[in-house]
């Protein structure tokens, strides 16, 4: 092994001592194809970034003459350059050949971005010892781009304003950018739109544009999405367009709500606080503006949601004179005579009867309504006229009521009837005397007037007589005679005839007596038809009756400027605005406000327009008529309950001098909001629409309003006496089961309370009952109600009958349960064969009633002789127990005592026992009544309150079970 290492050191020192001793002669010399200028070699080489060799146009190699030793071989290359930083390096691949190539140095890199091209030059040298340098090459290096980066847009999204109804070229023109530094890399070559169906396109140089007009009524704003991609094909991300489509700017109002909706009971509310009034043209100041607002109420019950009383409750409570008689009142048992009209199917408003003007007319019985008219009157309905058409060119008569002949002759005595456009009323007096016959007096009055023939639109018309001078009004309102609209024709009396026998008054037609037929039909709807007679009703009370409780409200009259006016119509449903300030109306307008003071309105949809113009210079500008509409929701509903004894029980001798039958009753009012499913189901009108299935949910307002029911509902007793007396009652109805027979029984009102405490309640009696009518409280019904006395006369067995009582609200619309109740008469008294002492000592024995209650009837003897027996054995007991008590009371106090028994002394299946042992003889005993003063006296003498009251709720308890007046207990001074 030492061996070897000797002989290798040996070998190495030889070869270094031959190297140190060899030639170079010859420098290395780089060739190309290539010389510049100055004749140095030329390389031209290009590298792609992120590449590590340079691709170079020809090998770069160098070569040495040198044919021995290590000057014969290439050692390396070595960069020339005056930068720094240059990049790349040679690394030699064939010492021999010389070959090397040229790449980018390790821990290196090059980029397009920070540098295109390098210039720099190399050198060979061989491994001669020294070494020899070659000629200096010349190296250009191009560093050639790639598309490293993607284009970017200038903002992640955009926001654009498109206004309605133009075209835009462009509408917006969207800047993509890139990164990269060559052309092709950094040009952006394409925008793509990507949402798809909508009305834009985008061109190569990102101009965005509107490919259709829009509309802003149609959609408010596009979001658009596009990419962007570099000639290189690199894609952007996404960016997004809102383009917000504006409405063009042109005169009209702005903000204004499409619909408000109205909760009952929540007083006044704007009906639009945040309108803008916008005018476009800034080149002219508008001399006036003018804007109307109207409320439609067309469609609620007779134009407007007034009071849903009957129209003689209504008449009470305008203060009318109490002898105006309605003609068309709503079908009840005391009045038939309309049972059979068609009607409204509604109970939202008055009772509407509809005339078909071909074969439906009533006749007035003459109980109800006299038909004679004197010198002074006043007719009033009101009316829904459809136009006839014309026939044989005239306009066919239409009466809408007629008084004439019965029978033989065709005389009209009176009439009011439509004759085309004309209202018109006929009044033939008869002579009194053959002197008065050759007198021409004045006997139709006409008036020509718009409203008779306006279509599907209510009027109330009232017509006052003071002969000859007739004034009439349509909507309250006075018509002032001219020669246009009225005239006046005399003519003769009437003669007066033997041949008629009776007169009729007909409502919708008239009757022709030598014919035996109708004829002059009336077509449309009446409602609230009432004649006073003797009398004409005061302008006053026309124009309440008159009066609608739904209408706009105005208030700011303060905030108006000089120059300015406002005005409305009567109703107040039609609301005006003059000025000459934009502004201004605007402002007025926010304080314009709906409301509607029925407890129960109308739910449903009432319509509101707005129309408004504005004039400036010569032209006048109509804006957008704004259509809105209020929704008015249901308010609670109330619930009327009657509550009290189901029976009663009396003798003959209290039937015949009057009982009453419902002594007891109460009428409470619980209010309520029908929910489904915790939303509420409201009403709509007629011409809302909506789906079956779906409820709507509880808004703000409902809410608010639940919660104040619910904490009602927690209240005291107190608090519920006052909800009743929110609403009035117009009708109780006490429906006789069988009818009565007037010959032997009859219902009596209490006239003298009613009288006393001047009650609007009036009432009237048939063989099926009696109905109390007219808008009262519910207190003065009650009070009414346990004064009515049922009548029995003793000339007919009275084997029992029954009654039912129910009671309504608003014409019928809010409608109570309906009370029974039974009367049963009490059993005959006899007495019960005793032994001869027991006969001697018992007056009376009082038996229990069936039911076993504290209510007692009147025993029987039993033929039973087990029953007998029993009952001696009981009466001598207690024979034995009053004597001693006697014995004990005479001893305390000496004097004669009236005692009752008490409850404790009741034995065997609460049998009372009342006797007078120390009464010899038997006598019958005098039997008094509470009603009769007894009961006053025994209160009366009580000292103790609770005795008083606990027999009240003896009584009240009472329900199937017949009672007997209670007696009084006698005792003889002697024993």
């Amino acid at each position: 092994m030492k061996a070897i290492w000797v002989i290798g050191a040996t070998l190495v020192l030889m070869d270094f001592i031959s190297g140190m001793s060899e030639t170079n002669a010859h420098d290395p010399v780089i060739n190309s194809k290539f010389k510049n200028g100055r004749g140095f070699p030329v390389f031209h080489g290009n590298i792609t970034e992120g590449s590590r060799v340079v691709q170079l146009d020809q090998p770069l190699k160098a070569t040495d003459e040198d044919t021995v030793g290590g000057a014969r071989f290439i050692c390396g290359y070595r960069l020339i350059s005056p930068r720094k930083n240059i990049p790349f390096t040679v690394e030699l691949l064939d010492r021999t050949t010389g070959e090397a190539q040229l790449k980018v140095a390790d821990g290196r890199k090059v980029s397009f971005e920070k540098r295109k091209r390098y210039k720099f030059s190399v050198i060979a040298y061989d491994c001669g010892q020294p070494a020899r340098e070659s000629n200096r090459a010349v190296i250009f290096v191009r560093v050639e781009d790639v598309d490293r980066f993607a284009p970017t847009f200038d903002k992640p999204d955009y926001v654009v304003d498109l206004e309605e109804d133009r075209l835009y070229d462009p509408l917006f023109t969207l800047h993509a950018h890139d990164k990269d530094r060559t052309k092709e890399f950094k040009q952006i070559c394409e925008y793509e739109l990507e949402t798809p169906n909508v009305p834009f396109s985008v061109d190569r140089n990102g101009n965005i544009r509107n490919t259709q007009k829009v509309y802003y009524q149609d959609r408010h704003n596009f979001i658009l999405k596009i990419i962007a991609r570099d000639c290189g094909g690199r894609q952007s991300k996404a960016v997004f367009i809102n383009v917000i489509v504006r409405e063009k700017c042109k005169p009209q109002w702005t903000n204004f709500p499409d619909h408000l909706q109205y909760l009952a009971g929540s007083g006044k509310q704007r009906v639009a606080p945040k309108a803008i009034l916008r005018w476009c043209d800034d080149t002219c100041t508008p001399d006036q503006v003018t804007l109307q607002m109207k409320l439609a109420t067309s469609h609620i019950g007779k134009g407007c949601d007034r009071d849903t009383y009957s129209i003689s409750s209504q008449r009470k409570l305008c203060g009318a004179n109490d002898h105006g008689i309605d003609l068309l009142p709503s079908p009840s048992l005391t009045s038939s005579w309309t049972r059979f009209l068609p009607t409204d199917d509604g109970k939202e408003s008055d009772q509407v009867f509809y005339f078909d003007g071909e074969n439906n007319a009533v006749e007035v019985p003459e109980n109800v309504f006299n038909h004679t008219l004197h010198k002074h009157f006043s007719i009033m309905m009101w009316m829904k006229h459809e136009h006839s058409e014309i026939k044989d060119k005239k306009y066919p008569k239409e009466h809408i009521l007629c008084m004439s002949d019965g029978d033989n002759m065709n005389r009209h005595h009176y009439s009011l009837f439509v004759h085309g456009d004309k209202l018109v009323l006929l009044v033939r007096r008869e002579a009194s005397d053959a002197s008065d016959m050759e007198v021409f007096r004045p006997a139709e009055w006409r008036w020509k007037i718009s409203e008779i023939n306006q279509r599907d639109e209510w009027h109330h018309y009232a017509i006052s007589m003071n002969f000859p001078h007739v004034q009439l009004f349509v909507d309250g309102n006075l018509v002032i005679p001219s020669d246009d609209n009225s005239e006046v024709v005399d003519d003769w009396p009437l003669h007066k005839s033997n041949k008629v026998h009776d007169t009729k008054l007909i409502v919708g037609a008239c009757w022709e007596g030598g014919h035996h037929k109708f004829n002059h039909y009336f077509r449309g709807y009446l409602a609230g038809l009432s004649i006073l007679k003797g009398k004409t009703e005061s302008e006053r009370v026309i124009r309440c009756l008159n009066n609608c409780q739904e209408n706009l409200d105005f208030s700011a009259l303060s905030a108006m400027h000089s120059g300015t006016t406002v005005s409305f119509n009567r109703e107040m449903t039609d609301f005006r605005i003059q000025s000459k300030n934009i502004s201004e109306v605007q402002a007025l307008l926010r304080e314009v406000h709906y409301i509607n003071s029925r407890k129960f309105p109308t739910p449903g949809r009432r319509n509101l327009t707005v129309s408004t113009a504005i004039h400036c210079g010569s032209v006048e500008t109509f804006l957008p008529k704004v259509d809105s509409y209020i929704l008015v929701r249901p308010a609670a509903t109330p619930s009327i309950t009657l509550r009290g004894h189901p029976s009663l029980s009396a003798n003959e001798d209290r039937l015949k001098a009057g009982l009453r039958i419902f002594e007891d009753i109460n009428i409470s009012v619980d209010f309520a909001v029908e929910r489904t499913g915790g939303k509420v189901n409201h009403i709509l009108g007629k011409d809302e629409v909506r789906d079956g299935n779906s409820d709507i949910e509880l808004g703000k307002e409902e809410k608010l309003q639940l919660k104040l029911e619910r904490k009602k509902a927690k209240q005291d007793t107190t608090s519920k006496v006052s909800d009743a007396q929110l609403i009035l009652l117009d009708m109780c109805t006490v429906k006789a089961d069988p009818p009565l027979d007037l010959y032997h029984e009859r219902l009596e009102l209490p006239t003298s309370i009613m009288n006393e405490f001047n009650m609007k309640i009036e009432g009237t009696q048939t063989s099926e009952g009696l109905v109390i009518s007219n808008a009262d409280n519910i207190e003065d019904y009650i009070l009414v109600l346990r004064g009515i006395l049922y009548v029995h006369e003793k000339d007919k067995p009275f084997t029992g009958r029954s009654f039912h009582l129910s009671c309504s609200s608003q014409n019928g619309r809010f409608i109570s349960n309906t009370m029974d109740i039974k009367i049963m008469k009490v059993q005959e008294e006899n007495n019960v064969i005793l032994p001869l002492r027991a006969q001697q000592a018992v007056q009376h024995i009082q038996l229990p009633s069936v039911s076993g209650t504290g209510n007692m009837a009147v025993g029987a003897a039993s033929p039973n002789v087990g029953m007998v027996a029993i009952i001696v054995v009981c009466v001598g007991f207690l024979l034995f127990m009053i004597i001693l008590g006697v014995i004990r009371i005479r001893a305390a106090h000496r004097r004669t005592q009236v005692v009752q028994v008490e409850p404790e002394m009741e034995w065997d299946n609460e049998m009372n026992l009342i006797v007078n042992p120390m009464d010899e003889e038997t006598h019958p005993l005098h039997v008094f009544d509470y009603d009769e003063g007894v009961g006053k006296s025994m209160r009366d003498d009580s000292d103790s309150e609770d005795d008083c009251s606990s027999y009240h709720e003896d009584e009240e308890d009472s329900s199937d079970e017949e009672t007997v007046p209670k007696k009084e207990l006698e005792w003889d001074n002697e024993l």
